[in-house]
């Protein structure tokens, strides 16, 4: 019992020695930004995972333990904002996620410490007092849904390939963590479950290690590999090929229009279409290279007099879009304003 006692600590303390490099080297080897910044508290909220027994059979000053308790219950809103800041160009931090992390913080420390579920037998109450890892389970299947959906629009084939294995294994294990609380909460303390628990988190921290530092700075996390000689060259044919059915064609007006549509059209493999738009046009998303055409071409509809009794909506449905409200929200993500007050603008300024 003493020796698994001791490997215990030994990984919970290699581990968060590996927490604490991975949160400096977040900080101090590539500039501040969302990714960054998330990522050390995603790291923080594991140390605080780690220490929370200790804490909680400790006699800890009030204020420390409820930091280390806020990291504690923080593990699974902050693993979701940390992927979305991975894997979204756009990512930034709203309103609604602030809210979120507190209703989770203040939820699980009310029915953890402040309320009687904890000492009542009734259903009621175990279901209460499962209530905070249930949350938890529904940002972690969130999360993953978020990647499973979202890696079809993304460009960078090693981003691609990362955001999967990196989610898939963080989130998955979490869910299975969340599970095991979830039943052995009414029971005593299991060193074997610990041991396991331990050593897999172990083994997971060592491998996001590893991989965020095989990565450049300029797409941190996901440092693509460096650029050599062996490199397929771009195929200029093709390039021009996909310009012709951008300009000539207008494919981008097709209703979900897809990468693999794409491809098929210029008949060549879809892994070479990502490469394609992303070095030869410069995008690093397919969303983000449909709405730059699309924008465009609204653009010179709303300012054609001629087309001016032309519906919004009308406008948003013929570029391809299945609704107006992505219309619009595409629309002043780049242009800064909605359509119809482009239209106006136009309209005055004429």
């Amino acid at each position: 019992m003493l020796q698994t006692e001791n490997i215990i600590l030994c990984l919970k303390a290699t581990t968060i020695a590996q927490l604490g490099f991975l949160i400096l080297n977040f900080l101090i080897r590539v500039k501040i930004s969302y990714q960054n910044v998330l990522g050390s508290l995603f790291s923080l909220s594991l140390i605080a995972y780690f220490i929370c027994p200790w804490v909680h059979h400790s006699n800890v000053d009030l204020f420390w333990a409820m930091i280390v308790y806020t990291g504690c219950h923080s593990v699974s809103i902050l693993f979701f904002l940390f992927v979305s800041s991975l894997f979204e160009d756009d990512f930034e931090l709203r309103p609604w996620h602030i809210l979120l992390f507190l209703f989770i913080n203040s939820y699980s420390s009310y029915i953890l410490f402040f309320s009687n579920t904890a000492d009542a037998n009734s259903v009621v109450s175990k279901i209460l007092l499962s209530s905070p890892q249930i949350f938890y389970l529904i940002l972690i299947l969130w999360t993953l849904a978020k990647v499973l959906n979202d890696k079809k629009i993304d460009l960078l084939e090693s981003r691609r390939e990362f955001r999967v294995l990196f989610s898939w294994l963080t989130g998955l294990y979490s869910m299975g963590v969340v599970l095991v609380e979830v039943i052995t909460m009414r029971e005593e303390y299991s060193a074997t479950l610990d041991l396991i628990n331990s050593f897999f988190i172990f083994l997971l921290v060592f491998f996001i290690s590893f991989r965020i530092f095989e990565f450049r700075e300029t797409n941190f996390p996901i440092r693509e590999k460096e650029t050599t000689n062996e490199e397929e060259p771009l195929d200029e044919d093709l390039l021009k090929k996909l310009n012709s059915l951008l300009k000539d064609h207008k494919v981008y007006l097709h209703e979900n229009l897809t990468i693999l549509a794409l491809a098929q059209k210029l008949n060549v493999p879809e892994k070479k279409m990502r490469r394609l738009i992303n070095k030869g046009l410069g995008y690093r998303n397919f969303n983000e290279f449909l709405n730059h055409f699309r924008i465009e071409e609204a653009k010179s509809i709303l300012s054609s007099p001629d087309k001016k009794e032309i519906q919004v909506l009308r406008i948003a449905m013929d570029l391809g879009y299945g609704s107006l409200a992505p219309f619009n929200r595409a629309f002043r993500e780049i242009v800064g304003t909605t359509p119809s007050d482009f239209r106006k603008q136009k309209e005055l300024g004429k």
